[in-house]
Order: structure tokens, then C-alpha cells, then sequence
């Protein structure tokens, strides 16, 4: 193998496969990166068996074709601090060592056989459908926060994903709160999936796809889900379960709804979470006419209250609710306005933007003792 290419191609390639590199492993290889040569430049590919990125082509002049693996942290520190300049890469015909070199620069690096590194999927699977890439960075922002961590319920620890007919889905909960963000399809999907996507697969796809335009498509491989960009291909493992039952939990009706400007809630539950952070981090809420009042207490620290001016319809009723889970939603809904809807004081609350009905977020309430 023997190529040349940018130093800042090669850097942003590096450092996107890399985030599919896990700190903790028992197999070496799974801590290197895949390098094979192309037509017209290079591929790369790093995985931890659950999650792989792949940079499909970074552009170089290919001298010798083949193909080698590289240790990723070592790789990342080498190309991150080579000057902004032609970067050589050059490893003889069955080594595993490989000479890196640029400008004044020279290295050799030990790697090892690339007939150790996993194989991937054929990315020529089932066609599923496709999403536009901004929507689907978004859909996952604004579910992402709901998954759960318990991996005793591993079915809860990613984001579920459907695409049925011409309208796409993805739920995530941990069983106290519950995201779920829909969107219309550019054109119907070309079958009906329901599938769980761990979470590190779709936190590491929505980083990836800042910035990119067009569409993301979906294929479906050796029960794994395989999103591609120009130029980016993300593997995902698909989590075996059932998904709970999700339309169940989702409030139908309300007793009281209050409209209020989205950043003026989120100021208000943010400073009233400073004197309830000792204490489960429980904010209160009661919204009577055009006020809301939110209250915090603390015994050993303090009390705090906010008013923020609302339009409340319908009975006051106060409930109490944990101050992160409001603002992971309040930072994420994109929306100006939004309705928060009661059913009662231990019944879950609603969250729906003011002025559109694709997302909805469901929050279980607190239960306080005055």
C-alpha cells in the first residue's frame, strides 16, 4: 500500500471513524483502524462489533493499492499534530508496518494483519427507506435524552426506530419519560421496519450528520441497521426485544393546559433547580390564570420561585416534576411556544410544541409530602 493525501482529509476521516472505537475491549484489533485502498482514494473503517463508521472515500493519489490497520489513538495524535501538507502513507506488500511521512516528519508505525479486522455487512441489503439528514438529526436530538441507561432492560437503551408508509418515528423512554418526534418521508418507505438503535449508534449519527444535506438512507444487513451519506456509512447492531407498548402511555386528554413561550420556562425551571438539586432535583409547578408559579425547597438550602406569564385553561393543578427531565426537553423541542398538559398531581404531564402535533414528550410526575 502506498497513497498520499491531505492532511486535513485525512484528519477529518480519522477522527469520525474513530468515535466508533470503544475504551474497553478484549479483542486488540477492535482499537485499530482499517485503511483500504480505492479508485480514487482511500476508505476507513473502525468498529467495537456493536457500532461501525466507515468514511467510504477520502480522496488520495493511490500509488500502490492495499491495505493495512493502524492503532486509532496512536494514528489520531500522529496525523492531528503533522503540519497542513501532503501526509504519505506507505506499508510494503504483507507488513504490518507502515511508514507515515510529511513534510520533516517521519514515522513508522506497528500495525496489525488486516485479516484480523472484522467484517462488515454487505451494505447492498434491504433497501428500507430514506430521511431527509437535518430531520433526522433532529428526530434524534429530541428523542436521544429519553433512553435509559439500565442495561438490566436492554430494550429500553436505544431509540426505536420505525418507518411505516410515508411517515418515520422514533421513540425512546426510561420508563419515567418517554420522547417520541414523528416526520412525513420524502417518499413512502419501501418497507415497514420497527427496530430498537442503540443509543451510541444514533448519538454518534447525529454528530456525523451536523452539516450535511440531502438524505440519509436506510438498509437493513445481517440484523443490522446501515445509515449511509455521501461519503459516510454508520453500522449499527439492532437491539433484540419488544418495545414497550409506547401509544398506551401517551395522555389522550387533559385537565388543564398552559401555554407558555418555551425559553421563558426554561430560564425559570433552570435557576428554580438551584435550591433543588439536594433534593431530587423537584421543581413544582402551578399555573392559575396567566401565571405560573414554580417553587424548589431545599430544607439545609433554601427555597426559590418563579413566576413566568402563561395562558392556562382548565382546573389548577399543581404537580411537581424532576428539573433535568424539563430541561432536557425545553433545550431540545425547538419550538417557540409549547403546551404543557396536566391530568392531575401524580398523573404523567404532556409536552407538545404550540404550534405543530409531530412531537410529543411524556414525563412522569414527582410525588411530594408538604
Amino acid at each position: 500500500m502506498w497513497v498520499s493525501c491531505p492532511q486535513t482529509a485525512l484528519l477529518k476521516a480519522v477522527q469520525i471513524v474513530g468515535r466508533g472505537i470503544s475504551a474497553r475491549t478484549t479483542m486488540p484489533i477492535l482499537g485499530y483502524v482499517l485503511m483500504e485502498t480505492q479508485k480514487d482514494g482511500i476508505k476507513l473503517t473502525a468498529t467495537d462489533l456493536e457500532l461501525a463508521m466507515q468514511v467510504v472515500e477520502v480522496a488520495a493519489e493511490v500509488k500502490q493499492g492495499g491495505q493495512l490497520t493502524l492503532p486509532a489513538r496512536i494514528l489520531s495524535e500522529i496525523i492531528g499534530n503533522l503540519p497542513v501538507a501532503t501526509v504519505e502513507i506507505k506499508a510494503p506488500e504483507g507488513s504490518a508496518q507502515a511508514e507515515i511521512t510529511c513534510e520533516t516528519s517521519h514515522f513508522e508505525i506497528l500495525g496489525l494483519p488486516a485479516t484480523d479486522f472484522p467484517t462488515l455487512p454487505r451494505t447492498d441489503g434491504e433497501a428500507v427507506g430514506e430521511v431527509d439528514a437535518d430531520v433526522m438529526r433532529m428526530m434524534i436530538n429530541q428523542t436521544i435524552f429519553a433512553v435509559s441507561a439500565d442495561e438490566t432492560r436492554p430494550f429500553l437503551t436505544g431509540v426505536y426506530t420505525v418507518l411505516d408508509g410515508g411517515e418515520a418515528k422514533f421513540v425512546a423512554t426510561d420508563g419515567g419519560r418517554l420522547a417520541l418526534r414523528k416526520a412525513q418521508l420524502p417518499q413512502a418507505a419501501r418497507q415497514k421496519i420497527g427496530v430498537i438503535v442503540p443509543a451510541k449508534a444514533m448519538q454518534e449519527l447525529a454528530r456525523a450528520l451536523a452539516g450535511v444535506e440531502g438524505a440519509v438512507q436506510l438498509r437493513m444487513a445481517d440484523n443490522q441497521l446501515v445509515f449511509t451519506v455521501p461519503g459516510l456509512r454508520v453500522y449499527s447492531r439492532l437491539i433484540s426485544g419488544q418495545f414497550p407498548n409506547y401509544q398506551q402511555v401517551i395522555p389522550q386528554e387533559f385537565k388543564q393546559r398552559i401555554r407558555v413561550q418555551t425559553e421563558r420556562l426554561l430560564r425559570a425551571v433552570r435557576r428554580a433547580s438551584i435550591t433543588a438539586r439536594d433534593s431530587a432535583n423537584v421543581v413544582r409547578l402551578r399555573a392559575e390564570g396567566k401565571k405560573l408559579t414554580l417553587t424548589s425547597n431545599t430544607p439545609e438550602v433554601g427555597k426559590a420561585r418563579e413566576e413566568v406569564e402563561v395562558a392556562a385553561e382548565g382546573e389548577p393543578i399543581e404537580a411537581a416534576f424532576n428539573a433535568r427531565y424539563l430541561m432536557d426537553c425545553l433545550n431540545s423541542i425547538e419550538a417557540d411556544e409549547l403546551f404543557l398538559e396536566l391530568t392531575g398531581p401524580l398523573s404523567p404531564g404532556a409536552i407538545r410544541p404550540a404550534h405543530h402535533s409531530d412531537y410529543v414528550y411524556v414525563l412522569a410526575p414527582v410525588r411530594v409530602y408538604s
